[in-house]
């Protein structure tokens, strides 16, 4: 019995406790709206700008695409082309042009309507050039079976990307894998030319570049596995953009740097303090890819 006793005023405790919870709300400051700009112009795809503003903290869709606004693209310092918006696809603007070698790009995007302030108005890129970038000149599958102390690699297939570097110091190259037509997320992968200008990853005693493997063993009845290659030239100023960009999102160890406010190349008009976020990258292409052969 008195265990019995004891169970009901338990029981009877808990429940008065979870009838007492009440529902706290936070009351978070909504900063003013910013805007955000991702855009690229390459020799090998259609130029795209996408344009759209942050929302609230707590609002399930952080991102509003930005409609009705002119975009243009200059080519050395002249208008080339105005950038039409995608019927289908709010806040994409894109144009049938392709980049040149050794050409200067920027973007012109001029906002107005019904837009918060701090959007409204004129804003430009900064003058970038588009550099030439080396070809892929081949990839090769090879199987690395070698053991070493400590264990290096897995052994099993992989795919090997040959390519030299351009002549002059002060080439960045970004490399961007598809496995199967999916991207790979998260990737910050690039290659700085400094101390070692016009190697060729490949030949002699330097050894091609291992991009992905071990390649997996497909299942009866499917088809192997198919890697694409992006390899782009970039600018120093974007390299130290998605270093930075970088640092921000691998977190999560208390000895982390503080957050930092990370800088893209579109600000206001006449306001070159004025910042947007994202970057309209002026990059150069090649590309090349490989099947896996089990």
């Amino acid at each position: 019995m008195k265990r019995f006793s004891l169970f009901l005023i338990v029981f009877t405790l808990l429940i008065s406790i979870s009838a007492c919870t009440d529902v706290v709300e936070l009351d978070v400051d909504s900063s003013e709206p910013e805007l955000v700009v991702d855009g690229v112009i390459t020799n090998d795809r259609n130029v795209f700008v996408k344009l759209s503003q942050t929302a609230a903290y707590f609002d399930n869709n952080p991102f509003t695409p930005l409609k009705n606004a002119r975009v243009s693209l200059w080519k050395d310092g002249q208008e080339l082309v105005v950038l039409n918006e995608n019927a289908s696809t709010p806040g994409l603007y894109e144009s049938a042009t392709l980049g040149e070698f050794n050409a200067t790009y920027q973007i012109k995007v001029e906002i107005s309507g019904d837009v918060p302030d701090k959007i409204a108005g004129t804003w430009m890129s900064v003058i970038d050039t588009l550099r030439p970038v080396p070809p892929i000149d081949s990839m090769k599958q090879r199987t690395l079976n070698r053991n070493t102390t400590p264990q290096a690699f897995f052994e099993g297939d992989y795919a090997l990307m040959y390519f030299g570097d351009l002549p002059g110091e002060g080439d960045y190259y970004r490399v961007i894998r598809n496995l199967n037509d999916s991207i790979f997320a998260q990737e910050n992968n690039f290659i700085s030319d400094e101390g070692f200008d016009e190697i060729y990853f490949g030949q002699g005693f330097i050894p091609p570049i291992a991009i992905y493997g071990p390649f997996e063993e497909p299942e009866a009845g499917e088809e192997a596995d198919s890697l694409g290659v992006l390899l782009q030239s970039v600018s120093p100023e974007f390299f130290d953009y998605m270093q930075v960009l970088n640092s921000q999102v691998q977190t999560g160890s208390p000895f982390d740097a503080p957050p930092a406010l990370v800088l893209g190349n579109i600000h206001k008009e006449n306001e070159p303090n004025t910042y947007a976020f994202g970057y309209f990258q002026v990059v150069g292409s090649s590309r090349n890819g490989i099947r896996y052969q089990p």
